[in-house]
């Protein structure tokens, strides 16, 4: 079952977005490994509300796609971006109309990711990934909580030498490969208000009654075990390639 996000757009940024995280964690990643310069024209696939496409913007000309007219209208209320609404497995694009193509956290949600990414090879020279990979990461009280999510995200998100070949097979090269430590200090309440409206978008995939039990647990457990303060520890795999 798909996520439905044209219901989610408009509370998208409130339990995801950080501004300080996502400067300095995933747009230092994604410039860094994939190498971007200013300048260059960058395809935001997956762009959602424009998060990183909206960053991106005061250096670089970039280009919003995403399946959802919900997000992208918040994406170009952020900034004057190419918004285009358009399914990656099939893009509206020239080949080689970009230098970069930046895929942040969006490999689990496309029916084909192969496809897609032969579909980046065709239009874009460059592609950087953000991604995790499940059967090396652990989510610590979270997986407590929520018994099927691990089951269900490690279907969901390919494994990082898997990912790799495919680039491979799509006809990207020189692939570079780089785990990045990622930390974030929330209140208790903060993480819970995250949890209650779903941040993670797994928890509309759960079994019926397992959000609502994990709710509860954590709402007990978390201040028991955290106090006023939790931190939040994990690690995301960021992957770059050349055409």
């Amino acid at each position: 079952m798909p996520v439905d996000y044209a219901r989610r757009a408009l509370d998208y940024d409130a339990v995801r977005a950080d501004d300080a995280t996502d400067r300095g964690f995933w747009l230092r990643g994604l410039v860094e490994v994939g190498s971007i310069q200013p300048g260059e024209r960058v395809l935001d696939l997956g762009a959602g509300t424009g998060r990183f496409a909206s960053l991106l913007h005061a250096s670089n000309p970039v280009v919003a796609l995403d399946s959802s007219r919900e997000m992208l209208a918040i994406a170009h209320a952020k900034a004057p971006l190419a918004c285009v609404r358009a399914d990656g497995h099939r893009l509206p694009l020239r080949a080689d109309a970009i230098d970069v193509t930046v895929i942040v956290m969006v490999l689990q949600h496309l029916h084909n990711y192969e496809l897609v990414l032969r579909e980046v090879a065709r239009v874009s020279h460059r592609v950087v990934i953000a991604t995790t990979d499940l059967f090396t990461r652990t989510t610590g009280i979270i997986e407590e909580a929520f018994p099927s999510l691990m089951e269900i995200d490690r279907i969901r998100f390919p494994r990082t030498e898997a990912l790799v070949a495919a680039l491979e097979r799509s006809g990207f090269g020189n692939i570079r490969t780089e785990e990045r430590a990622y930390v974030r200090k929330l209140t208790v309440t903060q993480q819970l208000d995250r949890v209650r409206r779903k941040y993670l978008s797994t928890f509309d995939l759960l079994p019926p009654g397992e959000f609502d039990e994990g709710v509860r647990f954590l709402e007990r457990e978390l201040p028991r075990r955290f106090g006023d303060r939790f931190e939040m520890k994990s690690s995301f795999t960021f992957l770059g390639g050349t055409r």
